[in-house]
């Protein structure tokens, strides 16, 4: 259950992250100011806009009005336990009989020598849970700064697109006679 609900945050992190994406690029880059320098008409500047739309897309591949692909982190949907009741009595067990055999053999109260075995096996398991505990941790933050890296290339590539595709448009429309800023 916890593993499906950390999924679900990464995918609408990541959902929100692209959503700002959108809008980042939107509002950064707002569309130029196109100039009719030989009198062209409002529809024929609509036309020539629409041409250079479509030109400016087949050459660099990038089209402003479609959002940019949803890249979603994978996330693991099992989790291991570490703390099931059958291996933590199975230690504590091993751990009594371990302290009652040491105890038997160095002459030793045997109910102590228990007692000390099932203590030290609590204080190993708590441990070793403790150590799997600051893995799983590690572990998602190096999935967190994976996942931070492969947004920013991703921002990176639709940047590069768009100042191609704004590049295209320019030339396409000065070409054809506007003067665009």
């Amino acid at each position: 259950m916890k593993g499906l609900h950390n999924m679900q945050r990464r995918l609408l992190a990541a959902a929100i992250g692209a959503l700002g994406l959108c809008c980042a690029l939107a509002a950064a880059a707002p569309m130029p100011v196109i100039y009719p320098a030989k009198n062209q008409s409002a529809a024929q500047t609509d036309r020539d806009k629409l041409a250079c739309y479509d030109w400016s897309r087949g050459q660099s591949g990038f089209d402003p009005m479609q959002p940019p692909p949803v890249q979603t982190a994978s996330a693991s949907t099992g989790s291991a336990r570490t703390d099931s009741s059958s291996g933590l009595n199975g230690s504590m067990v091993k751990g009594a009989a371990g302290g009652a055999a040491v105890a038997e053999l160095t002459k030793g109260d045997v109910g102590k020598g228990a007692a000390i075995g099932v203590v030290s096996a609590g204080v190993r398991d708590q441990i070793k849970k403790q150590q799997a505990q600051q893995q799983k941790a590690a572990q998602q933050q190096q999935a967190q700064a994976q996942q931070q890296a492969a947004m920013a290339q991703q921002q990176a590539a639709l940047a590069q697109g768009k100042a191609q595709f704004d590049r295209g448009f320019s030339a396409c429309m000065e070409a054809r006679g506007y003067i665009v800023k």
